[in-house]
């Protein structure tokens, strides 16, 4: 039996990760503050260990006395406008925790490690869609510390760790919780149409974004697992469309039964104008392509809201 460490295991990622696993021949450990997640996300299993606390404090990591064969670091703070707001926080959740991590899977020997990196490291390259290759320049303290994690897992490379970072761009849908209004731009759209029946549209309608479901996300984090291609790689998890705000709001309008505000404001501290890319570098080298465009992804989405 093979063991699993999941960090941010109760979040929206980690979670809908632990669940499509918990039932194969493994064994789960994963770890959470609960600062965003919730324990109602946690499956009951014989094969599943939850510690609550930040695997940034070696403390909580010393709890698991097992031998640890691959890590998912999903744990971290992932919003931009917050990074802005409190960077040491930021890099608190971001970069150390990823160092301490690294720490453990050379302590523990471990085979893979998988890290939840963010298209937020690119900055504002919106004259075209971006790809691996494309020089970083973030503009936001969230994006410049997963990108510094990046390097770190890069540089700790030399310490023989095996290691795939994956740059999720806009994943949504079931399993993602209307109870933050700071990051997940469906979802907050969505919690202000449902609860308020108004949607404040932060900066301009012709920014844009490239949203990826998450049934494609855990597809992927599947498929990764120890997978010797994928090693020493980055990859960009992305559906591969450039969708614009417009576009998306007027997607909403003929999805929802009733009538909502719409309001401009000014934009956020540090966002992004707009980003998309592809996922040919995993077609290519993975056999990976996302299946669930953004229609039948929010029509998913919505039948999720209704019944929870």
């Amino acid at each position: 039996m093979k063991n699993i460490l999941i960090t941010g295991c109760a979040g929206f990622i980690g979670s809908s990760f632990l669940k499509k696993i918990i039932n194969k021949n493994i064994k789960v450990y994963g770890i959470d503050d609960l600062s965003t997640g919730t324990t109602k996300n946690l499956p009951k299993s014989k094969n599943f260990t939850f510690i609550k606390g930040d695997c940034g404090n070696k403390k909580i990591l010393d709890k698991i006395k097992s031998k640890i064969d691959f890590i998912y670091h999903f744990a971290g703070q992932s919003s931009g406008e917050k990074s802005f707001y409190n960077p040491v926080d930021d890099v608190n959740r971001n970069l150390l925790t990823t160092i301490n991590l690294l720490n453990f899977y050379i302590k523990k020997k471990s085979k893979h490690f998988i890290y939840a990196s963010s298209m937020s490291v690119y900055g504002d390259l919106h004259r075209r869609g971006v790809n691996e290759k494309d020089s970083c320049k973030p503009i936001s303290f969230y994006g410049l510390s997963k990108l510094t994690s990046e390097e770190y897992i890069k540089l700790f490379f030399k310490k023989k760790i095996n290691y795939t970072i994956l740059r999720f761009f806009n994943v949504y849908g079931p399993g993602q919780a209307t109870n933050n209004l700071k990051q997940g731009l469906i979802r907050i759209y969505l919690t202000q149409i449902l609860k308020f029946k108004k949607l404040i549209v932060k900066g301009s309608l012709k920014r844009y974004r490239d949203f990826i479901y998450i049934d494609d996300v855990v597809s992927l984090l599947e498929i990764i697992l120890n997978n010797k291609k994928s090693f020493t790689k980055t990859y960009n998890v992305s559906f591969g469309k450039k969708i614009f705000l417009s576009q998306l709001i007027n997607l909403l309008k003929g999805k929802i039964n009733f009538k909502f505000s719409i309001y401009e404001s000014k934009g956020t501290p540090s966002d992004q104008f707009g980003i998309y890319s592809n996922s040919k570098k995993l077609k290519n080298e993975i056999n990976f392509s996302p299946r669930t465009n953004i229609s039948t992804g929010i029509d998913n989405y919505l039948k999720y809201l209704k019944l929870s």
